[in-house]
């Protein structure tokens, strides 16, 4: 008789861990304001002139940009709290400065465009239904044609192309932030993050040191 209680017992808990621990698959639209600082070393960048008369842009120093970053996410959670995601989001980040006094009065502005692929690792800290989040991982960015726009005072603006080197961008990324779940399968997830860009890895090309910080956003639907 207790040898069949025990059994069961154990039946029972085995059942209800199994079904805790159960695995969910989630999807996830992602959106998030990014502010990006980018140290420049003496560059040069040479749009393309399609036929126009260009100046090169020259930047030096510390720059500020702005953008977003917006996107589709998956997550896998593979146990209690611990999950894997990965996605597909589109960047576009702008910076803008006065042009050379040689070239005469207007602004300069330069959006560069990148594909990401974040591979993260995540930890929601309890199961209630507000708790702590935390992500760590990397990305991987494959640089799109970058833009060019030149105000030139009372002359025509010029909308320019800017070629980027092909090869991928390697960057780091650090969020904490919470896990809110809104309905049975709806779930929000709000992080400030940290990135820092470890740049292109091979060849001769000239990287330039950039910290991004951006409130990652997420509405997820649960399998």
């Amino acid at each position: 008789m207790i040898r069949k209680l025990a059994f069961l017992v154990t039946l029972v808990l085995f059942t209800s861990t199994f079904s805790w621990a159960q695995p969910t698959l989630s999807v996830s639209a992602t959106g998030s304001p990014t502010f990006a600082r980018t140290v420049y070393r003496y560059r040069f960048f040479y749009p393309e002139s399609d036929g126009q008369v260009v100046e090169p842009v020259y930047v030096n120093g510390p720059r500020w940009a702005t953008g977003y970053s917006a996107g589709l996410s998956v997550r896998y959670e593979y146990t209690p709290g611990w999950s894997v995601s990965s996605g597909i989001w589109y960047q576009s980040i702008a910076s803008q400065q006065a042009r050379q006094p040689s070239a005469g009065e207007g602004t300069v502005t330069l959006r560069n465009r990148v594909i990401r692929f974040p591979i993260l690792l995540n930890y929601a800290l309890s199961s209630k239904r507000l708790s702590p989040y935390f992500s760590l991982g990397f990305m991987v960015d494959l640089p799109l044609t970058g833009r060019v726009v030149v105000t030139r005072g009372a002359e025509p603006t010029q909308n320019l192309r800017l070629k980027t080197a092909p090869r991928p961008v390697f960057l780091g990324m650090l969020g904490a932030g919470i896990q809110y779940k809104l309905m049975n399968r709806y779930t929000l997830l709000a992080q400030p993050v940290w990135t820092y860009t470890f740049g292109q890895l091979g060849g001769a090309s000239i990287d330039d040191p950039t910290v991004e910080l951006s409130l990652l956003t997420q509405v997820a639907y649960s399998f």
